[in-house]
C-alpha cells in the first residue's frame, strides 16, 4: 500500500516536472520567433541578433549550437522581418507537441510490469500523468489510514469457535458488543455458518499449518484459546506444536491479552498426555511476555444429555463406573464462557491461573439417578470397572493406529489416582476475582430438568413452542448476567510485576505478519527440498509411494479374485 502511495506521489512529481519542461520549451520557441522577427537598422540602435537567428532550429530540440567562427562579421540584416525564422520557430513548437504526444501514447500502451521492471518504461512516464481512478485513490488513502490506526480493544479472536465452549464464548462477546473473529478449519463436517449468522467474522486457519496463523492475528487485541485436537487428530501436533507456534506469533505481533483454557488439576496427572501438554503450555505462557490468563475448567453439562439423558429416555443401555471415581463438578458451558469474558475484561486477572467449576460435585451414579428421577424411566446400567478400561488402554497403546484412543483412555488414571479423594468446587474468592455472582450459575438438576421439560412438551404437542415471553425473559437474564460479569470494578488493579497494556498499530502487526509468513513459507519450502523428502531411501515420500503401491496391488488382487475366482491368498 505504501509502495502504491509512493508511486502516485512520484507520478504527480513527474507530471509537474514535465509541465515545467514543456512550458520552458514553448517559451524558448516563442523567443526564437520574436528574436527572429526583430528589425535591424544601420546605426540607429535597433535590436538585432543574427547569431540566435542562425541557431533557432537547434534550440527547438533543446540543444544550443554556437555559430561557426567566421573571419568576416555577419552581414547586418535589413529592417524587414525574417520569414525563415518564423517558419523555423513554428516547426519547433509543432515538433515539441508531437514529441509530448508520442510519449503519452507510448506510456499508455506500455504494460504495467514493464513500467515497474525496466528503466526505459520509467523514462517514458516522466512527461506523462497516468490516468488514476479516483475511487482507487480513495481506497488507497483509506487503507493507509486503517494501517496507521490503533488496534481496537474490542477486537477478539476465538480459537475452537465451533466447539461446545467456543460457540458460547463467541455469543457472549458478540452480545457484549465486541468484534469477534473466528479461526476455523476448512472442514465440511464442522459447519460454521451459524457463526456468520450471529455476526462473527470467520477466517480459515489451522494450528498445524503455521503459514495460516500470522494473518489471522492482524487487528486483534485479545485471543481466547478454546481449541483442542479432534479425536482423529494428533494431540501432540495440534495442542503442543501448533499452540507453541501460535503463542510465539502472538508474542511477536503484540497481542495484548491471551486467555488460555486448561484442565483442572492438570499438573497432578502428568501421565495423561493432554493434561501434560496443557500444563506445559501454562509454563510456556508464564515465560512469555504476553498478558495471559489461564482458566482451568472441569467437565461440562452438555455431553451428559447425549450420554445419559437421551439414552435413559430411549430405554438404551448406559455405562457407569465401579464407584471409585471422585466425581466431577459439572458446569454449564454458558457459565464458563461468561467466566472467560469476565477474566478477559479485568486487569487483575493478568498472570493469574483461575480454576472454575460448577456448584456441586456429581458422581456417575448420581447423574444416572437424577436422569431416572426427572424422566420417570428406569435406566439399564452396565458397569465398566476401571481395570477393564486400563487394560483396554494398554492394548490400544501397542498399535500405532490406535495410539490416539489409548491417549484418551489415559483419563482413567485420573479416577484411579484420585480414588477416594474429594473434588473441590469453585470458592467464593474466585467468584470475587471474576466479579461474578455465584447465584447466577446454573445447577445440573436445572439443566437436565429443562431438557426433559422441552422434550416432553415436544412429545405431547408435536413440537416445542416456548411460552409467551419465555425467550425474552431468558435473553434478558443472560444479558444481565453478562453485564454484571464484565462491568468495570474500581478495585481492578494490575498485579505487581505484570506488564501494562500498550497501544499497537495495525501497520506494525501487518508488517510482522508478513515477516512471519515468509519465514514459515521459506521453512516449509526448505523442508520440501530437504533430504528427508528425497525419492530414495527410508523417507516419508518413499513410504507414501510404497503404501500407494500396496493399495494398488490389493485392488488388482481383488479384481483378479473376482475375475478368476481365485482367492488373494492363493494368488500370493
Amino acid at each position: 500500500i505504501f509502495d502504491r502511495g509512493a508511486e502516485m506521489m512520484q507520478s504527480r512529481m513527474r507530471t509537474r516536472c514535465g509541465g515545467v519542461a514543456l512550458a520552458a520549451t514553448c517559451c524558448a520557441s516563442f523567443l526564437v520567433i520574436l528574436i527572429g522577427s526583430g528589425t535591424h537598422s544601420n546605426g540607429n540602435g535597433a535590436f538585432s541578433s543574427p547569431a540566435l537567428r542562425g541557431a533557432s532550429s537547434s534550440t527547438a530540440w533543446g540543444v544550443i549550437v554556437a555559430p561557426p567562427p567566421s573571419a568576416e562579421p555577419v552581414a547586418a540584416a535589413s529592417s524587414d522581418s525574417h520569414p525563415t525564422s518564423l517558419v523555423t520557430g513554428f516547426f519547433a513548437i509543432v515538433a515539441c507537441c508531437a514529441a509530448v504526444r508520442r510519449r503519452a501514447v507510448l506510456t499508455a500502451a506500455a504494460p504495467t510490469n514493464a513500467v515497474r521492471g525496466s528503466a526505459t518504461s520509467r523514462q517514458a512516464t516522466i512527461m506523462f500523468e497516468p490516468e488514476v481512478d479516483e475511487e482507487e485513490d480513495v481506497d488507497v488513502i483509506g487503507r493507509l489510514t486503517e494501517n496507521a490506526s490503533m488496534v481496537s480493544k474490542t477486537s477478539v479472536l476465538v480459537l475452537g469457535a465451533t466447539g461446545t465452549l467456543g460457540r458460547q464464548v463467541v455469543r457472549q462477546f458478540l452480545n457484549a458488543g465486541y468484534s469477534v473473529r473466528c479461526m476455523v478449519r476448512n472442514r465440511a463436517d464442522r459447519p460454521f455458518s451459524f457463526l456468520v449468522d450471529w455476526g462473527a467474522q470467520v477466517i480459515e486457519g489451522n494450528l498445524v499449518r503455521k503459514e495460516t496463523l500470522p494473518s489471522a492475528l492482524i487487528g486483534v487485541h485479545t485471543v481466547i484459546d478454546c481449541a483442542t485436537a479432534n479425536p482423529e487428530e494428533n494431540t501432540y501436533n495440534v495442542d503442543w506444536e501448533g499452540k507453541k507456534t501460535f503463542i510465539q506469533c502472538c508474542e511477536k505481533m503484540d497481542i495484548q491479552r491471551y486467555v488460555f483454557l486448561s484442565i483442572k488439576d492438570c499438573e497432578k496427572y502428568q501421565s495423561v498426555p493432554l493434561m501434560q501438554i496443557k500444563h506445559l503450555t501454562e509454563k510456556l505462557l508464564a515465560k512469555s511476555s504476553l498478558r495471559y490468563t489461564v482458566i482451568r475448567a472441569t467437565g461440562f453439562m452438555q455431553p451428559l444429555v447425549s450420554q445419559y439423558a437421551v439414552s435413559i429416555l430411549d430405554d438404551q443401555k448406559v455405562y457407569g463406573d465401579d464407584g471409585t471415581s471422585p466425581g466431577i463438578a459439572y458446569m454449564d458451558s454458558q457459565d464458563c464462557a461468561r467466566f472467560i469474558a469476565a477474566a478477559a475484561t479485568k486487569e487483575r486477572t493478568v498472570g493469574k491461573t483461575i480454576t472454575v467449576s460448577g456448584p456441586k460435585v456429581w458422581s456417575t451414579s448420581e447423574v444416572i439417578e437424577l436422569c431416572e428421577k426427572l424422566s420417570g424411566r428406569k435406566a439399564d446400567i452396565s458397569t465398566v470397572p476401571s481395570a477393564v478400561l486400563q487394560l483396554t488402554q494398554i492394548v490400544a497403546g501397542c498399535f500405532e493406529f490406535t495410539i490416539d484412543v489409548a491417549e484418551r483412555l489415559r483419563f482413567v488414571d485420573v479416577n484411579s489416582q484420585n480414588a477416594g479423594g474429594k473434588t473441590e468446587v469453585m470458592n467464593r474468592e474466585t467468584y470475587d476475582i471474576l466479579g461474578v455472582d455465584p447465584d447466577n450459575t446454573r445447577k445440573l438438576e436445572d439443566y437436565i430438568g429443562e431438557y426433559y421439560r422441552r422434550v416432553f412438551k415436544k412429545l405431547t404437542k408435536g413440537k416445542y413452542e416456548p411460552e409467551a415471553g419465555e425467550l425474552e425473559k431468558e435473553k434478558e437474564d443472560e444479558e444481565n448476567k453478562l453485564q454484571r460479569a464484565i462491568r468495570a470494578i474500581q478495585e481492578d488493579a494490575l498485579p505487581p510485576g505484570q506488564p501494562a497494556e500498550r497501544d499497537v498499530t495495525i501497520l506494525s502487526q501487518r508488517d510482522m505478519s508478513d515477516r512471519l509468513q515468509k519465514l514459515f513459507e521459506d521453512k516449509k519450502l526448505a523442508w520440501l527440498e530437504g533430504r528427508e523428502n528425497k525419492w530414495f531411501g527410508w523417507t516419508n515420500v518413499a513410504e507414501v509411494v510404497n503404501g500407494r503401491s500396496a493399495m494398488m496391488g490389493v485392488g488388482l488382487g481383488l479384481f483378479t479374485e473376482w475375475a478368476t475366482e481365485v482367492s488373494m491368498s492363493k494368488q500370493i
